[in-house]
């Protein structure tokens, strides 16, 4: 499991929900008790730190 030092605690939730398969940013919501806004917010930081990848809507890690 990576964990990163700046990485927030929502931020690692976030993560520590995503896997091989994808799901949606309403999904991990449900999942992590956060709003779709700032699931989404952290999904995109995450896509952009290289640490997971998003097609067709959904997410996951890579």
């Amino acid at each position: 499991m990576v964990k990163q030092q700046d990485m927030t605690e929502a931020a690692q939730a976030v993560f520590d929900k995503l896997g091989t398969e994808p799901v949606t940013v309403g999904e991990i919501a449900q999942n992590t008790h956060l709003t779709r806004e700032h699931c989404q917010l952290i999904l995109m930081q995450l896509v952009m730190a290289g640490l997971s990848d998003y097609q067709f809507g959904c997410y996951k890690r890579l």
